[in-house]
């Protein structure tokens, strides 16, 4: 009985899988995994210490605009939602670490974004995005208040911690990271050299970056991470 139930899901997840069907035939199901849980975008728990390596702890009046009449903004959900104002300093975070670049998660982006806002099919083209020259590595969902020192200061964190390495321990350092605060999480994009391009025999890519109160580490496995024959990173 065991069997057959656990034989019914397999069977389910494999007819929402992203190779059974070609873009843009995705059902929304197939979008949502893309950008939350797939070979290129996986969830990642962070404690959050706020007196780990401050000289003391803050406090919530420390936080620029950290106030109960904060307006809320839907967002975009998947593609990086913003929710409703916390007034409490949290103590965890639910992180996405995802490659953005990756031309699976462009296809899923822009597909969303075309059913979610209700536009034309034919508008689907010109909603995807163009690829960046190097690998990115995203990280969605730190809260915002990690950055009370201004964005600057997580984005020289990120620059001097970060790092992508091969199973083999290859090491890429970033090139430049981006951040963007909003009302309630930051989305931080994390930029590493391709000149020397990742391959499949490398098997597995470990990313880490240390934003001092919190850790993002996470490893994705080069084989599952093949879309239309080739490596997407």
């Amino acid at each position: 009985m065991f069997r057959s139930f656990f034989l019914i899901l397999a069977l389910t997840a494999a007819a929402a899988d992203w190779n059974s069907a070609r873009f843009p035939d995705w059902s929304q199901d197939t979008v949502l995994r893309l950008l939350t849980s797939s070979p290129w975008a996986k969830g990642s728990g962070a404690d959050i210490e706020w007196t780990k390596r401050e000289l003391r702890p803050i406090t919530y009046k420390d936080i620029p605009g950290a106030d109960h009449n904060q307006v809320k903004d839907p967002g975009l959900g998947p593609l990086g939602g913003i929710g409703a104002p916390k007034p409490k300093l949290p103590t965890k975070a639910d992180l996405l670490i995802r490659f953005p670049n990756a031309l699976p998660l462009r296809h899923a982006k822009a597909l969303y974004r075309l059913r979610d806002e209700k536009l034309p099919a034919d508008r689907l083209n010109g909603l995807i995005d163009a690829p960046a020259p190097d690998y990115v590595v995203e990280i969605f969902g730190v809260p915002s208040e990690v950055a009370h020192q201004g964005a600057g200061t997580v984005e020289a964190l990120v620059m001097r911690s970060a790092w992508l390495r091969t199973r083999a321990g290859r090491t890429y350092k970033p090139s430049k990271v981006d951040v963007f605060i909003q009302p309630t999480t930051l989305k931080i994009l994390v930029h590493f050299p391709s000149e020397e391009p990742l391959r499949v025999r490398d098997e597995e890519i470990e990313f880490f970056a240390d934003i001092q109160l919190l850790k993002c580490k996470e490893k994705f496995k080069l084989s599952s991470m093949i879309y239309l024959g080739r490596l997407e990173l």
